[in-house]
This record gives C-alpha cells, structure tokens and sequence, in this order.
C-alpha cells in the first residue's frame, strides 16, 4: 500500500511554469525566491522539498501507545548551536514528562558523517520508537535512514536532508532558497557588479552544501559579479578569522562584498577587518547569533541574516510524537511562523534581537527560559 498521500496538483502546474515562486503564500520561512526550470531541474534537492511542500504522509502504521523512546542522533557537542539544539531536546523532554517521553536515547556524531553513521545503527540497534536525525551528509546517511524505515521505526529528519525519499518528515527551511537569498541580497547591494568573497560551512555537511549550491546558482546568473575565492570557515569565528586576514592581504579594498554561510564566520570575519582598521562591506549572512549581532551593532555593519534556530529540535520531537499517535503530517515542516521570531532580517531591525544578557554564543531564538540559559553557563552580567 502506498503510505504517504500525495497532492499533486500544484507541483504539477508549477513544474511546467516558466518561474517558480518560493515565498510567504507557499509558507516558506519568509524569503521570496523566483526559481527557473533550469535551477531546478540541476538541484535535486529543491525537485524534493518542492515536491513535499504538498505531501502528506500517512502514519497510521506507526500508531503505538507511550510512552515513547525516541532516538536522538545529533550533530552533537562541536558548537555552540548544537549545544544548545541538545540543551532544548533534553529541556523539552523533561517538560513533556516520562508519561510522555520515557527515554531519549542519544548519539553526538560531532559534526562528522563518519561517526555518525555506525552512531545511527547503534542508535537502531536499541529498537527506538521513532528516530530524529541531523543528517551529516545527505548521500552518507541515506541508507541508515532506509534501514530505519524497512525496520519500522519512522525517521524525522531535523535541521537537513538526506538524499533518499524514504523518511516520514523533515523539519527546517528551504536551505537552497536561503544561500540563494543571501546571494541576491549581494547582488542587489552592488548593484548586480563587483567582487565577491563566499565563506561556506563545513564541506560535505547537507545545510552547508546546498546553501552554497543556492547562492552559486545566482552568482552564476549574475555576469557582473566576481567571484574572488571561496574558502570553508568550518562556521569557527577562529578559523573565519585566520582566512579573512589572508584574504584582506590578498585582495584588500577589491572585496566589495561577502556571502557568509553562518553567523560564526561573519563574527569572525568582522573581527579581521577589526584588527585590520579596514571598512567592512555588506555581509549576506548573518543570524540571531549575540556575537554577530553585537559586532554588527557596534559597528553599524549591513548585512541580510537569515535563521537557523537550534530551538527547531522542539518541533523535531513534536513530529515524532504526532507520527507515533498515528496522525497524518505534513512531509516538509517549515520553523518559520512556527517559533516566534525566527523570520529574516537586516541591519535594519538588528537590535531588536540583541540580547545583552545573553552570551556571544548564544544562537536565538531560545525556547527555554533563562533559568537554563543561566544554568548553561550562556547568561553574562549586563
């Protein structure tokens, strides 16, 4: 029998469309992209999250009674936002009570495909209720997902994609729309001329991999722009910086503009140009991180953030839970409009998310209250 419950219709019709709209209307997290046939059809990442914005899947075949054991396999303890996303999982459960959630069983793959693969089937091997993922790579963690499914336990993918179909839900943001975005944001505030610099994630992490496809695919529309070099920042202000102090040795006042994969690199970026009494361009790509924020306040930097919270793991475990009542769910899951405050912004509206009393590492918006903030040790004396 098929199990999930396709709708069909509107893909359809935007298929044979000359330009797809991703926007507010398709509840895409509140950035508005145009694609082109061509884009799409180079990006199978987008042909999936298009193709499931109108899917529901059917979960009555995972219908049990709690309380539940749920599989926790996340990118772990290698930063601060995924501190935190762990910090929310283990916080969360606790609220929902062991009625609820009896047992959440842990894997930290610290950042690495590699260890996070034989973590999963460990993880399996314990016979969980349903499993969330933060898949480390989309082709390396495919097939553990396909083993979850075949062995009956529903995967919820959380934070990032994985390169097969067969998972129940995935919980995030259009990631390609995002790099691509930011793209345009640089674009637009040059004017569509001058010389760029791209500072990507982690090479061969999913998030960072397909917003850089995003933000290459308008670069690449955009014949004035000069790429001047792309180099991963591993999102470590330490390592962003040591590369922005080679690249303004380089190229010094050429660099008209940055595209940053991650607010850890653009804080660390900032801090280059800091030490080096240079002006700083516009940024494409930022996010509620209080480091950034206050390095971009102080020094009135322009920039387009977009969001990422750690907080979405809340989500993750309400999926798991929705699928193990049995109830039908919506096969893409946007954050945005579903935790407050995790819309884009710019410069412009900055201070608004400034939280003095929180730390620089600190990625918002937090779900928590300040009472673990302060028990994370991520609460500083104003």
């Amino acid at each position: 029998m098929n199990r999930i419950l396709r709708m069909t219709l509107i893909l359809v019709l935007l298929l044979t469309a000359s330009a797809l709209s991703y926007g507010q209307d398709d509840e895409s997290g509140g950035l508005d992209f145009e694609f082109t046939e061509e884009q799409i059809e180079a990006s199978p990442y987008l042909q999936s999250v298009l193709s499931r914005l109108d899917e529901v899947y059917d979960t009555s075949d995972f219908a049990k009674d709690g309380p539940y054991r749920i599989a926790f396999a996340a990118q772990g303890t290698s930063n601060a936002w995924s501190a935190l996303m762990d910090a929310h999982a283990y916080w969360y459960v606790e609220e929902l009570g062991e009625d609820v959630v009896s047992e959440l069983l842990y894997g930290d793959a610290q950042a690495s495909a590699d260890i996070q693969v034989p973590q999963v089937e460990d993880l399996l091997a314990q016979e969980p209720d349903a499993l969330i993922l933060v898949p480390m790579g989309a082709a390396a963690l495919s097939a553990p997902v396909e083993r979850a499914m075949m062995q009956g336990v529903p995967v919820i993918l959380c934070a990032s994609a994985v390169e097969t179909n067969n998972f129940v839900t995935e919980v995030g943001t259009n990631l390609w729309v995002v790099g691509a975005s930011l793209a345009q944001y640089v674009v637009d505030q040059l004017g569509g001329e001058g010389n760029v610099l791209i500072m990507t994630g982690i090479p061969g992490v999913t998030t960072s991999d397909i917003m850089e496809e995003g933000a290459d695919a308008v670069f690449a529309a955009n014949p004035g722009i000069n790429i001047l070099d792309k180099q991963p920042g591993f999102w470590s202000p330490a390592d962003a910086k040591g590369i922005m102090e080679t690249w303004l040795v380089q190229h010094g006042d050429d660099i008209d503009a940055i595209w940053s994969g991650g607010a850890q690199m653009s804080q660390g970026i900032i801090s280059a140009y800091l030490d080096a009494g240079m002006d700083i361009p516009p940024i494409g790509g930022g996010e509620w991180q209080n480091g950034f924020l206050r390095l971009a306040l102080d020094h009135e930097i322009q920039y387009l953030a977009w969001q990422y919270p750690n907080a979405m793991i809340t989500l993750c475990i309400d999926a798991a839970l929705q699928v193990l009542a049995g109830e039908p769910i919506p096969r893409f899951i946007d954050f945005v409009g579903k935790i407050d405050n995790s819309d884009p912004f710019t410069d412009v509206e900055g201070a608004d998310y400034f939280r003095p009393d929180w730390s620089d590492d600190v990625h918002g918006p937090i779900t928590m209250p300040d009472e673990k903030l302060a028990e994370l040790g991520f609460l500083v004396e104003e």
